[in-house]
């Protein structure tokens, strides 16, 4: 059931209407209402109102859903169709597969581990289709949208991602090749894949986690991660612009985080400039800004303070900055630069 405004509006002409051969006999008779029905009748009139209000906010809720989604995106049963999750594992992605459990989408989970699934799924207790993956693999990619075909997806997180630290020079070439491999073609091609889904089928809501790391111009001893989110952050912002003028119903938006404390954090011994945040925290802010159509989405104040404050200094010493608080970053508890992090 769709309701609309002026579906209020012509509610309200007919009671008009009908009220008034009633309210012209009063004034040709000349019978005037006293003080207390008059205000009894207003009172009677500002409930009926307040509960036609709350009855078109419960049927408005309850065909959009919490990203805006239609009901004719869902179910003849009124069931919400997938929420489909990479990187669902850990981190980010393990918090919003247990919000979204809780908001009643079925799950498709998919990460590299499935042992690691599996009891995500015990967990969580709900639906969930585990699609294993390594996103790095094309086979596995391809395979992936394969298996998607004939699913009605609702909401996709394009989570999976990690990334790699140290000198350039000292990098390994190869796990470089794997870090763009998940974080910019397996999230651009599924990006673009479920987009056109979801375009086909009326609507939905695409959220590509970045990193505020792609919001800042370079990252000195992780420069292939910053680049990778870089990409992201700057394909989100552009493909959304292009669906706001097309009016399309598929919300997109790009999750730039900066720390958050996960699993990773603790195992590599890192140590931030700036305090990290709970995967809780990150992903109840990211929904609710989802919910308001926010394009980027920045979770944490002072993050936020430093993506806006880098942008009123020269780009030479931002790097600069930027460049030394890798360094400590990385630093594990012998003092050595750390060689690579996964970052979920």
């Amino acid at each position: 059931m769709r309701t609309h405004i002026h579906e209020v509006t012509d509610l309200d002409k007919r009671i008009i209407q009908r009220a008034e051969p009633y309210l012209k006999h009063l004034k040709e008779t000349g019978i005037v209402l006293g003080r207390s029905m008059r205000k009894a009748a207003a009172v009677c009139a500002q409930e009926a109102e307040n509960a036609v209000r709350d009855t078109l906010e419960r049927a408005s809720g309850a065909d959009r859903g919490v990203f805006g989604a239609d009901t004719e995106n869902h179910t003849a049963a009124g069931k919400k169709n997938y929420a489909v999750i990479t990187g669902a594992s850990s981190g980010i992605g393990l918090e919003f597969a247990k919000r979204l459990s809780l908001e009643g989408y079925p799950l498709i989970l998919i990460a590299r581990r499935r042992d690691r699934l599996e009891v995500l799924r015990r967990e969580l207790g709900t639906e969930c289709l585990l699609l294993p993956a390594d996103l790095a693999r094309r086979e596995d990619l391809i395979r992936l949208c394969e298996d998607l075909v004939g699913r009605r997806i609702d909401i996709f997180i394009n989570n999976a991602g990690f990334g790699v630290s140290g000198p350039f020079v000292a990098t390994e070439v190869a796990r470089e090749i794997g870090m763009v491999d998940v974080n910019v073609t397996a999230q651009h091609v599924l990006f673009k894949y479920i987009l056109h889904r979801m375009e086909a089928e009326g609507g939905g809501a695409i959220l590509n986690v970045a990193s505020s790391a792609g919001l800042f111009p370079a990252g000195p001893y992780m420069s292939g991660y910053y680049a990778t989110k870089a990409y992201m952050a700057s394909l989100t912002r552009g493909v959304a612009e292009e669906l706001r003028q097309a009016k399309s119903p598929v919300y997109v938006g790009c999750l730039c985080p900066g720390p958050v404390n996960t699993e990773f954090n603790d195992v590599a011994d890192v140590s931030f400039a700036l305090p990290g945040i709970s995967a809780e925290e990150c992903v109840d802010y990211a929904l609710r800004m989802m919910a308001r159509r926010q394009t980027v989405i920045i979770p944490g104040r002072q993050i936020r303070a430093a993506v806006i404050g880098q942008r009123l200094i020269p780009t030479a010493l931002t790097v600069r900055i930027t460049a030394a608080q890798q360094k400590k970053k990385m630093e594990g508890p012998a003092g050595k630069l750390a060689s690579e992090q996964t970052i979920s």
